[in-house]
């Protein structure tokens, strides 16, 4: 028997120590549990790799047992027995197998055009592709082999079919799908290639025939096709191809990428503005250099002793009701050697100004030239109380540049009108019916819901025209103006102001030469007996809807400081009216 001494007793584990032990034990046992499985992982990836390869190698020796003249996809250029898709198990993983067998243009004898004797189907180029799904998601491998032919190539029963793949801007698209369908060939032609880098897929090799059918799209992008004529579009705009013997064929096509479009009803807004005609010092937060002088703000010191620098802030403006910014606008001279620069800027509840940054107000920091400068993207939240800056510089001590009057506008409010109901019309045409009707690619009934939005998804870029199908409204503003241009890749807002609806009306549109709306101008409409005057809006737009008769003689006068006034003589009025005008800065 063992006696131990008296200072050592048998004893069990306490709670701190049994918590030690188990935390020991998860933290080996885990990173034996991990270890193992990442083996597992590994293995299995390995195994699947190695069965995949294996299948591709069969398959390829199998495509090299063939003659030269069978070695084709079904349906595919060239035709042949071998499945375009299919699927196969080996080893318990379930692979799918992709073939695509294609002639190749040999830079050898030139390429394309340049090609030597004309011929494009030089040999035959076999890509056997296996994926599959493991631990890591979606794995893939692909072997790729040449063929030549036993003779010379030859051209008979075929031609080249290439297809190029632009986007909106005229510039290459690669990794396009391009998807060739012929079903008066012998043997149905139904098969798909990728662009390459210069957006270029090239069917060598197809079989002589007319009606080959092009679909051309990508993820994520429009669609561009070839039309078949039909009831529906009897005189399609692009009709199918023919493929000639020794000969090639060449199809263009445009896509990029889609977009969103939302679409706003709602009553004219009312709007909130902050304005300073330097009546006097009132609205002048603070000044350095510069001084108010008979309502404009110039450098201090007079003719002859103008400072060479100054600047000058107004006081905030803090709208209690506001929907969202709008628009800044500032009426200068600026004589030749001087210069005048706005900024705009956030102010604290202990009136500290702290300049807007160039990533809510683009081109903030160094400055604006000219106006409007568009307020709307700036969140009311994060810019809850903003003003307005100027920098004054002069290389002339008897010249100073003037600061007229400057203005913050915002929407105070802006009533929606909900469940409007509306056509979208692109403007790209298809075909024409046979009262040779254009037929276009998009036109499309929707509807705004109670809340006066919809979002259109995933459109294609183009020019779209709007037509109100529920009754009662005209449209009084939209300030993106329509036709609506959308662009590719965007998400837009297209946002209707209504009217209650009116006989004869008349919305005036004024741009300057560069088409920047041109917000605070005169707009005065007359003819006998009837005359009419208001100021465009931010969007710079004006409806004359009241007491307009169906008439071809209105006058239509335009102006504002700054610009060169204009006349418009012999304006038509009937039902909905647009006129636009561009004014020339002066």
């Amino acid at each position: 028997m063992i006696t131990l001494p008296h200072h050592i007793h048998s004893r069990g584990l306490s709670l701190v120590e049994m918590l030690v032990t188990i935390a020991v034990f998860a933290l080996v046992f885990g990173g034996l549990f991990t270890a193992v499985q990442y083996t597992l992982k590994i293995m299995s990836s390995s195994k699947a790799t190695t069965s995949a390869l294996s299948l591709a190698n069969e398959r390829l020796e199998y495509i090299r047992s063939l003659t030269y003249n069978s070695i084709g996809t079904v349906s595919g250029i060239p035709n042949g027995p071998i499945p375009q898709n299919s699927t196969t198990t080996l080893n318990g993983i379930t692979f799918s197998e992709r073939v695509l067998i294609q002639y190749i243009d040999s830079p050898d004898d030139g390429e394309g055009a340049l090609d030597e004797n004309g011929i494009l189907a030089d040999y035959k180029q076999v890509k056997v592709e296996y994926s599959w799904s493991g631990f890591s998601g979606t794995s893939t491998i692909f072997l790729l082999t040449n063929i030549v032919p036993p003779g010379i190539e030859s051209t008979t029963g075929g031609g080249t079919l290439t297809v190029n793949v632009f986007d909106a801007g005229v510039l290459p698209v690669s990794g396009a799908s391009v998807h060739i369908y012929n079903d008066t060939t012998t043997t149905t032609i139904d098969t798909t290639q990728f662009t390459n880098v210069n957006g270029i897929a090239t069917f060598a090799g197809a079989p002589a025939a007319a009606n080959y059918e092009i679909t051309v799209t990508k993820a994520g992008y429009s669609t561009d096709q070839t039309y078949t004529a039909t009831t529906s579009n009897p005189n399609p705009a692009t009709l199918p191809v023919a493929v000639l013997e020794s000969a090639v064929s060449t199809m263009n096509f445009q896509i990029d990428e889609l977009s969103d479009l939302m679409v706003r009803t709602i009553e004219p807004p009312t709007y909130g503005v902050f304005t300073d005609t330097f009546t006097d010092s009132t609205l002048i937060g603070s000044s350095t250099n510069a001084v108010v002088v008979v309502g404009d703000v110039e450098l201090s010191g007079g003719a002859g002793s103008y400072a060479s620098s100054g600047s000058v802030f107004s006081t905030s403006t803090s709208p209690t009701t506001i929907e969202r910014w709008n628009i800044a606008e500032v009426t200068s001279t600026v004589p030749a050697g001087t210069t005048l620069k706005i900024r705009v800027y956030d102010v604290s509840s202990l009136g500290e100004y702290t300049l807007v940054s160039d990533t809510d107000l683009s081109g903030n920091s160094a400055g604006f030239t000219t106006g409007p400068i568009d307020l709307s993207l700036l969140s009311v939240a994060g810019h809850p109380s903003i003003a307005l800056g100027a920098e004054l510089t002069s290389s002339d001590v008897s010249a100073t540049p003037l600061i007229h009057a400057w203005s913050i506008t915002h929407i105070a409010t802006e009533p929606i009108i909900g469940n409007i109901s509306f056509t979208l019309t692109g403007a790209k045409v298809i075909g024409t019916a046979l009262d040779t009707a254009p037929i276009y690619k998009y036109s499309e009934s929707h509807s705004t819901d109670a809340g006066g939005d919809i979002t259109l998804s995933d459109l294609e870029w183009d020019s779209y025209s709007l037509e109100l199908d529920t009754a009662g409204y005209d449209i009084a503003e939209v300030c993106a103006d329509l036709p609506f241009a959308l662009d590719p890749g965007v998400s837009d807002t297209l946002t209707l102001t209504l009217a209650p609806e009116t006989g004869n009306n008349l919305r005036v549109s004024v741009v300057d030469d560069v088409n920047v709306p041109v917000s605070g101008a005169v707009v005065e409409i007359t003819r006998p007996s009837f005359s009419d005057s208001g100021n465009t809006s931010a969007c710079g737009q004006i409806f004359f809807d009241s007491g307009l008769a169906n008439q071809i003689d209105y006058e239509v006068q335009v102006s504002k400081s700054g610009y060169i006034s204009k006349t418009v003589t012999d304006v038509t009025v009937e039902g909905d009216s647009i006129l636009k005008v561009i004014l020339t800065p002066s």
